[in-house]
């Protein structure tokens, strides 16, 4: 019973160092243009992992604005821990597609909005019609 017990704990190891030795994280600055001047700034973290990807965003101060998970298998981003100010229909609704587009990586457009991914591995994507411009910036890069 016991040696069943090790075989089955040392196999569980072996498949939980084998799914995370396959995810990539990606670290970036994130800045966040509003129209009427308004900017919010942080941190964003992206963990890739087969099909799916988790974000989250934190702020300068470490509150954590959402997650957001994408499934590339139905192309839909979900929220998750959503801050108070941001957690209405209309928003989730913006973010939503925004991330879409973002977590595609700009193989997947949406009319009204741009996906330009630089040299540098920098990404902006621009909301044309709600004028939401997200700058992310590799954190390796971001040192200046």
């Amino acid at each position: 019973m016991m040696r069943s017990l090790h075989i089955i704990s040392l196999l569980f190891f072996f498949l939980w160092t084998a799914s995370a030795v396959a995810q990539e994280f990606r670290q970036y600055v994130i800045d966040i243009d509003f129209p009427h001047g308004k900017h919010v700034s942080g941190i964003c973290i992206i963990r890739m992992d087969g099909t799916e990807r988790t974000m989250s965003v934190v702020n300068e101060f470490g509150i954590k604005a959402y997650d957001a998970i994408y499934s590339s298998v139905d192309g839909k981003v979900r929220l998750y821990n959503v801050i108070g100010f941001l957690n209405k229909r209309y928003i989730h609704r913006v973010i939503t597609k925004d991330m879409a587009v973002l977590f595609s990586f700009g193989s997947k457009t949406l009319k009204g909005r741009t996906f330009l991914s630089g040299d540098d591995c920098s990404i902006v994507l621009n909301n044309i019609r709600l004028k939401i411009i997200y700058h992310l910036k590799p954190i390796e890069h971001a040192v200046e």
